[in-house]
């Protein structure tokens, strides 16, 4: 990834309307106008691949944010059927948006080009931004997979919201 494609700490987030798993677009301008923080999670599809009937890191741990009062987004490729079904199976209560053109991926500068058989393709780097009420970028973290900076996540929310 070219670390200055990727948005900054004290930038504007950029706008994007994405289908959601029950077919609703849903607009940045939208979960903005609820005047809660907003954290958007890249994520690669392999994190859903972590779950299984009795665990799901990535439901677990967002949900610990959602919990705090933050609007929670989680953005990828996969087609809007397969955000359903997931959803469904894992009883998960935060947005999953489906951007198979990757408009709002790049738009973030959240992905790299990698070599896989001498065909250059496009990765998404998982990467976690957190809005201000205003759209602001208040922070931004890599995880891997996001249990690894959860506490992170979790402390600095909770210090911009007085809890």
């Amino acid at each position: 990834m070219a670390k200055d494609k990727r948005k900054k700490v004290g930038e504007i987030a950029p706008e994007f309307c994405l289908i959601e798993a029950e077919g609703k677009e849903v607009c940045l301008r939208d979960l903005l106008s609820e005047n809660r923080h907003v954290l958007i999670y890249f994520s690669q599809t392999e994190e859903k691949r972590r779950c299984d009937r009795s665990e799901c890191p990535l439901k677990e741990n967002l949900e610990k944010v959602m919990n705090l009062g933050v609007t929670v987004v989680v953005i990828d490729p996969d087609p809007v059927e397969e955000h359903k079904r997931f959803k469904h199976d894992h009883d998960i209560k935060f947005l999953m948006l489906s951007d198979p053109d990757m408009t709002a991926i790049k738009g973030y500068g959240v992905y790299e080009k990698v070599d896989v058989h001498g065909i250059e393709k496009e990765k998404i780097v998982s990467t976690v931004f957190l809005l201000d009420p205003q759209g602001r970028i208040v922070q931004v973290w890599e995880p891997k997979v996001i249990e690894d900076n959860i506490d992170d996540i979790i402390k600095t929310v909770k210090k911009l919201r007085g809890i």
